[in-house]
């Protein structure tokens, strides 16, 4: 593997230090080990980064030239296929990920190629026919034109397909950007940096990225800043809410992707031999640190005992472990904090008398390294914190039904969250009844997944505003612009 360009940030097309000099070490979560270094940015060095950012949108044609555009995007394309395996094997160091899971990065790249597509059949200029209004008739125009400065802060639980996630379409759309990435994960950034720098016509300025070891100082460095225009943050719900507080003033343009605690229902007439081991993997995958992930399993008191049976003997035959075996599923937590909130979580709710049929416990299978055992969790009420909190780990929670169907989407939609639903049953009209009526911004009905790249993504209530992906992600980044002029008379 090639090393990145370690311990710099990259502002204005050149690499530099830290006006401080400030590093920070990245440890790898699987036996903490060192992986690498990074530049710990102050906030004269995000505001440097912003600077070069604005001016480059302010005083160059990046944002009116979408053939020169789509060139740079199609060379960053190329840049991150050859950067695959870096990226890949990065995401496995540093955040954890495992490797079977961690090459997925190829889907990543895909959606830089839809964008790309996109941008040559997208309708930047559309003219509208005349229209008469207080005695004029006019012919109308109207402009997609990017926002400006887009601040892009991502987490650690799949850096490269969240940094490239925001910054692929933002730059597509003639924005400029400043990336953040989670401290977890700065070295996925520092690549994507590299790739921009060293394979792409990207002008100085237009994309900047800035790692720190302080959320307070790069986070609110960044939010506080009137040059920035618009935000797109993918993290958790509390962090969200605080950015848009901060973007209201000036009314600047927010996208965010929050927390998630989706539930899966299980309905009488499911067929278990496909929905459980679906429905294990799903709420597993990637150690269980996602916020899409389905960690609530709803099931009808007539299919309740078999469907726990099931679940936990899935569970109990799940690959965990070392990230680099290709077999691993489930692979370590990130970091220490987050492994004993959710141990906590997990502890206070048996405790309050929850039942822990398999897992359940920090373990010490390896000598270093933040591990927890895959968990099923039963016996909760709907209500209960853990049943209303974000695990983000390895931690499936199943409840029962005793009603109809009506109950189901009762207790699914139950939870200030509304990132993604799941339906199992075996009567399609009866699933599309269902699936109409969760308070989700996606659902998958059987063994199956709404998330492509023309696709929308995004939620309801808690976990956030706005969408990605697909049209509608992408004309976040732009705003319209309505030009009239006078219509030549009839003839």
């Amino acid at each position: 593997m090639n090393e990145p360009r370690e311990g710099m940030l990259f502002i204005d097309g050149k690499w530099r230090a830290a006006s401080d000099g400030g590093t920070f070490d990245v440890i790898n979560p699987a036996d903490e080990s060192f992986v690498g270094t990074a530049a710990d940015a102050t906030a004269a060095d995000v505001s440097d980064a912003v600077g070069a950012a604005r001016t480059a949108f302010d005083a160059t044609t990046w944002s009116t030239d979408v053939d020169f555009r789509r060139h740079c995007l199609s060379q960053l394309s190329a840049g991150l296929r050859a950067a695959g395996a870096e990226l890949a094997e990065m995401a496995t160091l540093e955040a954890g990920i495992p490797v079977n899971q961690a090459y997925l990065i190829d889907s990543v790249i895909d959606e830089v190629d839809w964008t790309i597509a996109l941008m040559e059949r997208f309708g930047w200029e559309v003219d509208l026919p005349p229209f008469e209004m207080l005695g004029m008739t006019s012919n109308r125009r109207v402009r997609q034109e990017a926002r400006g400065v887009v601040g892009a802060i991502t987490p650690w639980n799949a850096p490269t397909s969240m940094n490239v996630g925001k910054a692929a379409p933002a730059l597509a759309a003639g924005n400029t950007v400043v990336l953040k990435p989670a401290p977890d994960t700065p070295l996925s950034a520092v690549i994507l940096a590299e790739v921009i720098a060293n394979h792409t016509d990207i002008p100085p300025g237009v994309f900047n990225m800035v790692t720190s070891n302080n959320n307070e100082v790069a986070g609110d460095g960044l939010t506080g800043d009137p040059r920035v225009n618009m935000f797109h943050f993918t993290g958790s719900t509390a962090v969200g809410q605080r950015i848009a507080s901060r973007a209201a003033i000036g009314f600047r343009k927010v996208v965010l992707e929050l927390g998630g605690k989706s539930a899966n229902l299980i309905l009488d007439d499911a067929d278990l031999d496909t929905a459980i081991p679906y429905s294990v993997g799903m709420c597993m995958y990637n150690s269980g640190q996602g916020c899409l992930l389905p960690t609530r399993m709803v099931v009808h008191a007539s299919r309740y005992d078999e469907a726990v049976e099931r679940a936990v003997a899935v569970t109990k035959a799940l690959p965990w472990g070392d990230p680099n075996d290709p077999a691993t599923l489930v692979g370590p937590i990130i970091r220490r904090g987050q492994l004993d909130r959710m141990a906590g979580l997990v502890d206070r709710a048996r405790a309050a008398g929850a039942t822990i049929p398999v897992g359940g416990h920090v373990s010490a299978r390896f000598e270093k390294g933040f591990w927890y055992e895959p968990t099923v969790v039963t016996g909760v009420d709907v209500d209960a914190e853990i049943a209303q909190t974000e695990v983000f780990g390895p931690v499936l929670t199943i409840f029962r039904y005793e009603g109809g169907d009506d109950e189901a989407i009762r207790i699914a939609n139950a939870t200030k969250y509304g990132l993604g639903a799941f339906v199992q049953t075996a009567d399609p009209d009866r699933a599309w009844k269902i699936a109409h009526a969760m308070r989700s911004g996606g659902v998958a009905i059987g063994p199956s997944f709404w998330v492509a790249a023309d696709t929308p993504f995004g939620g309801y209530g808690a976990s956030g505003l706005g969408r990605e992906r697909g049209i509608e992600g992408f004309l976040e980044f732009l705003q319209a612009k309505a030009i009239s002029t006078p219509a030549a008379p009839a003839a």
